[in-house]
């Protein structure tokens, strides 16, 4: 039955669109997202050239992922913000490339289309345009597009937009290697209040920020102020809350929950057909935490996962984080060299908080196999990645690496089961569970622990997750 008022067109499109969530939702589950996509396309052409007039951004949940983009059933922004123009149809083709990560080139191309003629009336088609064009590593046309948005005061001052905008500003500038600029933006906003649609992500983006900053602490602290530390139930944003989680536990030496959060997420984007790392790499992530704890083979079948898709998407950001990880679990006899090749592609991008990852881990690579020479230089040059993105708490990791290192012990090599161990305390294992997981004795356990913390010039297994990343 209609709603009072509605009108027969508007019934018409309602029924239309639900009916296109369900193909998508059908075609989705056979694997046919080529389809799925098409249906979506054809329906959303048909009703924005029948009658524009009857549909709202809200009307549009659930046919394509967008971080921040209302759910059937979850049409939480209030109120008629103006018709859905007929931009909306690039910017809705432009996110679905990126989510099956093809052709960055037309994505571009379809996002500046969308926005060229913009009129300013539907958030929605902003949003994912600029999104788009970030996820495309055009970090530089993206924020050429905010600031048009800033200069217009209807977006810029106490309206709802508001919100959609500084989480927008945010995003950006954290995929543009400014996580200290997308903290300050995220934690304004959330003091004075977001609007609700967009309370989920800005929450995910400010913690993300805060991991890249290595400022830990506080990214807990809002974890848990936000509720966002246990079950997830209701959260409508889930894979990016999943990221951001993810993302924390991994940082503070969780490796367990960390990888659980993150092929969460990686089931909440297959959902949707996501299959491109650059919106969330959560294979490389979830590789990673599994090295962590000594799954080897599952981490390198994640990480080669993500460098395929990477490599299919093809921009340097994508590319070059895809790369690192397979470095990262990958034998000594070729780490090294891709995580040179991984640091070039990713000075390419605008990923610095990757790169300063990539540059550190190379110099602790180095340094702990017996002082190579090239250790030092890879850590200056994380270090000036530090200082660029004013991450204070990067700056004083590094700089305790460079004096540990510069010892009397710099030319004590760590031997392969000292870094499995120390690889295994770091994932959070005691040291029972060590000894049970490597066949060995408890007090063999306690003699490498001991030897590791001396050679990496550490109290103990607490300052572990600062320094160490899997090491084989």
């Amino acid at each position: 039955m209609r709603e009072p008022g509605e009108s027969e067109d508007a019934g018409r499109i309602q029924r239309a669109l639900e009916n296109a969530r369900t193909e998508r939702d059908r075609l989705g589950d056979l694997g046919r997202w080529s389809e799925a996509d098409e249906a979506v396309l054809v329906t959303l052409r048909d009703v924005l050239a029948a009658a524009s007039h009857d549909i709202i951004g809200t009307d549009l949940g659930g046919l394509v992922y967008v971080a921040g983009s209302p759910r059937p059933g979850h049409a939480r922004l209030k109120g008629n913000w103006g018709p859905v123009p007929p931009d909306r149809l690039h910017a809705t083709c432009a996110m679905l490339l990126v989510n099956r990560g093809r052709e960055p080139k037309t994505v571009v191309e379809l996002a500046h289309r969308a926005l060229e003629s913009f009129a300013w009336r539907d958030l929605g088609t902003f949003w994912y345009a600029v999104l788009a064009l970030a996820y495309a590593d055009d970090i530089a046309a993206a924020g050429h597009h905010l600031e048009r948005a800033m200069a217009r005061s209807g977006w810029s001052g106490p309206h709802p937009h508001s919100s959609a905008l500084t989480a927008l500003r945010a995003r950006v500038a954290a995929l543009g290697g400014e996580p200290r600029r997308a903290w300050q933006l995220l934690d304004a906003a959330l003091r004075q209040g977001v609007v609700e649609q967009f309370h989920e992500v800005a929450v995910a983006w400010a913690i993300a920020a805060l991991v890249d900053l290595g400022d830990l602490d506080r990214a807990e602290d809002l974890l848990l102020e936000h509720g966002f530390a246990n079950a997830l139930d209701g959260v409508v944003d889930r894979a990016e809350v999943l990221a951001a989680r993810g993302a924390l536990r991994e940082a503070t030496g969780r490796a367990q929950p960390a990888y659980e959060d993150w092929t969460a997420c990686g089931r909440e984007l297959a959902g949707w057909g996501v299959t491109n790392p650059a919106v969330l790499p959560w294979r490389s992530q979830a590789a990673l935490c599994a090295a962590a704890a000594d799954r080897r083979s599952l981490a390198l079948s994640l990480a080669n996962e993500e460098l395929f898709h990477a490599q299919r998407w093809g921009t340097p950001q994508a590319v070059g984080s895809a790369l690192r990880a397979v470095a990262l679990v990958s034998d000594e006899d070729r780490d090294v060299k891709l995580l040179k090749e991984a640091a070039d592609h990713l000075a390419r991008s605008n990923a610095r908080g990757t790169l300063l990852r990539a540059r550190y881990e190379l110099g602790v690579k180095l340094s702990v196999r017996a002082g190579d020479e090239d250790g030092r230089p890879a850590l200056r040059a994380a270090r000036e990645t530090a200082a660029a993105m004013n991450s204070e708490a990067w700056v004083h990791r590094i700089d305790a690496a460079l004096r540990r290192w510069a010892g009397e012990d710099a030319d004590a090599k760590l031997t392969a089961q000292e870094l499995k161990v120390l690889n295994l305390a770091r994932a959070g294992l005691a040291n029972k569970a060590i000894a049970a997981r490597l066949h060995l004795g408890t007090s063999t356990v306690e003699f490498h622990l001991s030897n590791g913390y001396r050679k990496l010039g550490i109290s103990g297994r607490g300052e572990l997750p600062s320094l160490m990343m899997p090491v084989w």
